[in-house]
């Protein structure tokens, strides 16, 4: 018999548009995990992590307590009279895949609005003016990322060392989006999201990339 928690968790997902392994994976739990916990679940250490990546109140999917949106919750969408960050959306591209051709200048083909709080307070970019908006295609990064989504990424992050995540990357005159981490080795990883794509290398100072910019959220809502 499904739970009161697990019917929220689970009402929750949809609401967000959320697969269980792209909630499972925003919330750093297994898939089987997240099945279980819609299915018998009373609670879990990871609701707070559960509730951010659905949009959702905490004390509503903990205990049912208040409402599921609460109106004072942060919103990338600027309400009427407040602050805005007008963020340029770009015709440039990055290839989740064999990679793109590289395309030097920012060709802007127009800017989206999002509210200035809660940029600076959810995504703390380096600088507002670092920010852009970049198309994706491909599915070597799926189910992070799906063909067609629209990237924001923050041009101010550009050494992985600092900070593992996804970042576009030139080399050889193409254009990637790949996930990067530093092993405990020191050495520099990247790979892909979709584990049917084996694609891992490593920045040994053999060939050039440049670093671009992290990938700090995706127009699906989630945040990296």
């Amino acid at each position: 018999m499904t739970t009161d928690f697990g019917k929220r968790l689970k009402e929750a997902r949809k609401a967000a548009k959320l697969t269980q392994v792209q909630l499972a994976k925003a919330a750093g739990i297994g898939q089987s995990t997240l099945a279980e916990l819609e299915k018998t679940g009373y609670g879990s250490a990871r609701v707070a992590n559960l509730a951010e990546a659905c949009g959702v109140s905490v004390m509503w999917l903990s205990d049912g307590t208040g409402s599921m949106h609460p109106t004072t919750a942060l919103s990338p969408s600027p309400a009427p009279g407040v602050p805005v960050v007008h963020v340029p959306l770009l015709a440039n591209a990055g290839s989740m895949g064999p990679g793109t051709d590289i395309q030097h200048d920012d060709i802007l083909v127009g800017q989206i609005a999002l509210s200035e709080q809660w940029v600076s307070r959810r995504l703390q970019p380096t600088n507002l003016n670092a920010l852009r908006f970049i198309h994706a295609y491909g599915d070597s990064m799926s189910p992070t990322f799906e063909d067609g989504d629209i990237l924001l990424v923050d041009t101010g992050i550009r050494d992985p060392k600092i900070i593992d995540g996804v970042y576009v990357m030139a080399a050889n005159d193409r254009v990637y989006i790949k996930r990067v981490r530093q092993r405990m080795d020191g050495v520099v990883e990247i790979s892909s999201d979709n584990a049917t794509v084996k694609t891992v290398d490593v920045l040994n100072g053999d060939h050039r990339i440049d670093i671009l910019g992290r990938v700090v959220w995706c127009w699906n809502g989630r945040k990296l």
